[in-house]
C-alpha cells in the first residue's frame, strides 16, 4: 500500500514539474531576419519565472523576453525552463524566397500574365485587381488599378506591384455640388495617373487636370476621367450639379416623453447649419440636433442652412407626450462605454423596507444615457445605477443611489403618482481611485443570536464602503465585502480620515466615523458594527473584534504583495505561531516563528526574495489554524 501511495505521489509531482506549462506557439516556421514571439502558458493563473534557450542560436537565438530570431536555414528546438519543470517547442527557418521575375507588371483587364520564382514550393496569391493560380503564377486581370502579387514559401513571402488597366473605371469620388464661383476637389482612387479631366459642358463647370472643379453657372454637368493606356482607352464618369445645393431632409423619433431626448440628423449636402424647435415650450434642442421633451405637444424640428446664397430650411414634427412613470439621466463624471443596469426600487417609509421593483440594462456611449420606467403604480420610490465593473470593485464606477448617494438611505424617495410625471430624477455616479499607502482598516458585521443560541451570528457577503474624508469632499477609497466569519479588510489606504459602513438596502446604516490613520498608526481593527434585524438598523459595535469574536483570528495582507506581508492578528493568549509559505507544487519555500501576543497585534514579513507567482501561506498556534493564498508581484 505504501509503494502504491509513493508511486501515486510521484505521478502527481511530475504532473504537477511537467505538464503545468506549454509554450504556445509550440511549433512553427520563420524567415532568416524576422521574429517569432514566444510565450509561456499560466501556471494556474500565475506565469511561472524561467529562463529561455534555444538548441543551435546559430540557426535561432532566443532572448529573455521569449522573442526567436531566425538567424540561418535549419530546425532548432527551444526550452523554457522554470522551478519545477521545463517545456519545449520546435522551430524551422527558412531563407525568403526569390525575388519575383516574369510579367508584364501591368496588363489588361482579362488578359494573362506570368509570374515565376526560382524558389519552389511556394503558393502565389494576390490582392484584389487579380486573380492568380496558386500553383502556377498566372494572373488575370480583374479590375482596372494597381495591387501586389505575393510569392510565399512556408513562413516567408515575397511581393512584386502589378498594374491592371480597364475599359471602364468607377472609382471617381468627391462631392456631388458645387456653388457658382466656388470649387470643390473630385479624386481618383484607381491609382493610374495618366487620365485626363474633362466637362461635358464648360459653360455650366470646368476642371483643372489635378481634378478641381469650378462652378461657372447654375446647371448639371458630366465629368469624365479617361485613359490612355495599353489597353485603349478607359474612362469613368461622375455628375455634378453646379447651383443651389438640394434641401435635404430632417429625421428622428415620431416621438419621444416629456424628459426624455431624441437624436434627429440632417440628410444632405448643406453643412454648417443650425437647429431650433418650435414652440420652445414643448421642447429644447442642442447644437448637435438632441431634442429634450418639456411638454406635451406637436413639435417641429428645424435645421437652417445657408448654400450657394440660398437659405436650405428642412423640417420634421415630433410628439411630446406625457410620461407615465419615472426617468432621468445616468451620468458620469468622464466618458463611459458600456452597460449600465438601472434599478426601480419600492420604498416602504413605515418599515424602512425596499424591494426591487423593475429594472433595466442600458448601453452608455459617452457621459450619460438616459432611463425611463412606465406604466408604475402609485408608490415611494427610489433608483439605483451600477456598472458591471463595480461589483467588488475597489475603484471605478460606484453604485450609486440618486442623486449622488453612496447608500440607499441617503438617497432622495420619489413619491410617485400612478399616470403622472416624475422627469429628471438623475444618478450621479459616484468614482473610486486607485489608493496606496500604509493604511489598513478591518472589523467585522455581527447580528444578534436568535433564540435559543448564544454568542451573535457574523453578516456574510455585505457590502462595505470606505471614504476619505480627509478633503473638502469624500471620495470612495475603497470597496469590498464580508467574507464568511462576517470579517472585511481595506489595506493600501494613504494616511488621512476615513468613514467605513455597510450599504444594505433594507438597514438604515449609522457610519464608523472619524477614523484617523497616520504613517506612526496606519492600522485600525476594531471598526465593528452590529446589524439589529427588528429594528432595520446597522450601527458602530461598542466592542472591538477582540472581544465580539470567541476565537482567535489572523489575516495576511496586502495581497497581492510585492514582498513586503503583514502579518495581522487577534489571541486570547500570548502564543507561538509557525509561518510556513509554499509554492504552488508544495516545495516549501520559506519558514519562520512569530510570536502573537495577547490581544491584537501586527508583524511585517520579508518575502522579497520569492520569485513572483502564486504560494500558499499557512499560519499555526495552538489556537488557530489559517491556510491561504497570496500572490506576489515585484
Amino acid at each position: 500500500m505504501k509503494l502504491f501511495t509513493l508511486a501515486m505521489l510521484a505521478m502527481f509531482f511530475s504532473f504537477a514539474s511537467f505538464a503545468q506549462v506549454s509554450i504556445t506557439p509550440s511549433s512553427g516556421g520563420l524567415c532568416i531576419g524576422s521574429t517569432l514571439y514566444l510565450t509561456d502558458s499560466a501556471l494556474l493563473g500565475t506565469s511561472p519565472s524561467g529562463t529561455w534557450s534555444s538548441s543551435n542560436p546559430s540557426i535561432a537565438s532566443i532572448d529573455t523576453s521569449g522573442a526567436l530570431l531566425g538567424v540561418s536555414a535549419g530546425v532548432v528546438t527551444v526550452t523554457f525552463t522554470y522551478s519545477s519543470g521545463a517545456a519545449y517547442g520546435t522551430y524551422t527557418v527558412s531563407p525568403s524566397p526569390a525575388n519575383i521575375t516574369g510579367g508584364p507588371t501591368r496588363f489588361c483587364v482579362g488578359t494573362a500574365a506570368t509570374f515565376m520564382d526560382a524558389t519552389a514550393g511556394g503558393v502565389w496569391s494576390s490582392t484584389w485587381n487579380t486573380t492568380i493560380d496558386a500553383a502556377t503564377g498566372v494572373a488575370t486581370g480583374a479590375y482596372g488599378g494597381t495591387g501586389t502579387i505575393y510569392y510565399t514559401v512556408g513562413a516567408c513571402t515575397v511581393s512584386i506591384s502589378d498594374t491592371v488597366d480597364a475599359t471602364t473605371v468607377d472609382y471617381i469620388s468627391g462631392p456631388t455640388n458645387v456653388c457658382v464661383g466656388s470649387t470643390i476637389t473630385l479624386t481618383d482612387s484607381t491609382g493610374l495617373s495618366s487620365g485626363v479631366w474633362s466637362s461635358s459642358d464648360v459653360s455650366i463647370a470646368t476642371i483643372s487636370s489635378a481634378g478641381v472643379v469650378t462652378g461657372v453657372s447654375a446647371g448639371s454637368v458630366v465629368i469624365t476621367l479617361t485613359f490612355s493606356g495599353i489597353c485603349g482607352s478607359a474612362y469613368s464618369t461622375y455628375d455634378i450639379t453646379v447651383g443651389p445645393l438640394t434641401g435635404g431632409y430632417v429625421a428622428g423619433p415620431g416621438s419621444i416623453n416629456i424628459g426624455a431626448t431624441g437624436a434627429f440628423y440632417y440628410y444632405g449636402s448643406a453643412s454648417g447649419g443650425v437647429w431650433s424647435v418650435t414652440p420652445p415650450s414643448l421642447a429644447t434642442i442642442d447644437a448637435s440636433g438632441t431634442v429634450t421633451g418639456v411638454s406635451a405637444g406637436l413639435a417641429t424640428v428645424t435645421y437652417s442652412a445657408t448654400s450657394c446664397g440660398s437659405p436650405i430650411v428642412s423640417t420634421t414634427t415630433v410628439n411630446i407626450t406625457p410620461l407615465d412613470g419615472i426617468s432621468g439621466n445616468v451620468n458620469f463624471s468622464s466618458s463611459y462605454y458600456g452597460n449600465v443596469k438601472v434599478w426601480l426600487i419600492t420604498y416602504t417609509p413605515g418599515t424602512t423596507t425596499l424591494a426591487a421593483y423593475d429594472s433595466l440594462t442600458l448601453y452608455c456611449s459617452g457621459s450619460s444615457v438616459y432611463y425611463e420606467f412606465t406604466g408604475i403604480p402609485t408608490d415611494s420610490f427610489r433608483v439605483k445605477a451600477a456598472t458591471p465593473d463595480s461589483s467588488g470593485s475597489t475603484t471605478g464606477f460606484i453604485p450609486t443611489y440618486h442623486t449622488s448617494s453612496y447608500y440607499w438611505h441617503d438617497a432622495d424617495v420619489i413619491n410617485h403618482t400612478s399616470g403622472a410625471s416624475d422627469i429628471h430624477e438623475d444618478i450621479n455616479m459616484m468614482t473610486g481611485t486607485s489608493t496606496s499607502g500604509p493604511g489598513f482598516i478591518s472589523g467585522n458585521v455581527l447580528t444578534g443570536a436568535n433564540r435559543g443560541t448564544s454568542g451573535s451570528i457574523p453578516v456574510v457577503g455585505l457590502h462595505m464602503v470606505a471614504l476619505n474624508t480627509s478633503g473638502s469632499t469624500a471620495t470612495v477609497a475603497q470597496m469590498t465585502y464580508t467574507d464568511g466569519s462576517g470579517n472585511y479588510t481595506f489595506s493600501n489606504l494613504p494616511t488621512g480620515t476615513y468613514t467605513v459602513f455597510p450599504d444594505s438596502i433594507n438597514f438604515i446604516t449609522t457610519p464608523y466615523t472619524n477614523i484617523v490613520l497616520t504613517s506612526g498608526a496606519p492600522t485600525y481593527s476594531t471598526a465593528a458594527f452590529t446589524q439589529h434585524t427588528i429594528a432595520k438598523t446597522i450601527t458602530p459595535g461598542v466592542e472591538s473584534i477582540k472581544n465580539l469574536s470567541a476565537v482567535a483570528s489572523v489575516v495576511a495582507f496586502p495581497n497581492p504583495t510585492n514582498g513586503r506581508l503583514n502579518i495581522m492578528w487577534n489571541e486570547k493568549a500570548t502564543e507561538n505561531a509557525s509561518v510556513v509559505i509554499s509554492d504552488i507544487t508544495g516545495r516549501e519555500v520559506y519558514i519562520t516563528t512569530l510570536t502573537l501576543t495577547d490581544g491584537n497585534g501586527i508583524s511585517p514579513v520579508d518575502l522579497s526574495s520569492l520569485n513572483n507567482g502564486l504560494y500558499v501561506i499557512s499560519i499555526k498556534t495552538a489556537t488557530l489554524n489559517y491556510d491561504g493564498k497570496i500572490e506576489i508581484r515585484h
